[in-house]
């Protein structure tokens, strides 16, 4: 058949004579030498950022922790002007955690008992220190 017309199933005249058609050569990527690692690898879950909540400040706590760093200046200097606002803070800290507890209200709490404490000390201190002077004559003769 080599060279020579012929007509096909179709009634088409078909020339064999027609060069054979050129192959082409392959196309040859080059060669990457590195491993791909990100093949395998899945997604990874993404993590959201904790909200801030938007909580109330609780003005109760910040006055019984107010009145309750107050109890403790005064009852070093005063004795019972300080356990007087010792009081004061330990009953805001009280409704202040009915409210909602917080740590201002436990801290207020604590300053408040510390002043307390303090004022009654320094003023038992400065009794028994006044009636000692007293006692001893150190003011003189009445």
């Amino acid at each position: 058949m080599d060279g020579q017309n012929f007509e096909n199933e179709n009634n088409v005249t078909v020339d064999t004579t027609a060069a054979e058609p050129v192959q082409e050569a392959p196309v040859v990527e080059p060669v990457n030498n590195y491993q791909d690692y990100t093949a395998n690898v899945q997604p990874q879950a993404t993590v959201e950022a904790p909200k801030a909540e938007n909580k109330e400040t609780n003005v109760l706590a910040i006055v019984s922790l107010v009145l309750g760093i107050l109890s403790i200046v005064l009852g070093c200097c005063t004795g019972w002007v300080g356990a007087l606002f010792g009081v004061g803070g330990i009953i805001c800290a009280v409704f202040a955690n009915k409210q909602g507890k917080t740590g201002l209200a436990k801290g207020g709490l604590i300053c408040s008992i510390v002043g307390i404490v303090l004022g009654i000390l320094i003023t038992i201190l400065a009794v028994v220190f006044s009636v000692a002077m007293i006692g001893s004559g150190a003011y003189g003769a009445y």
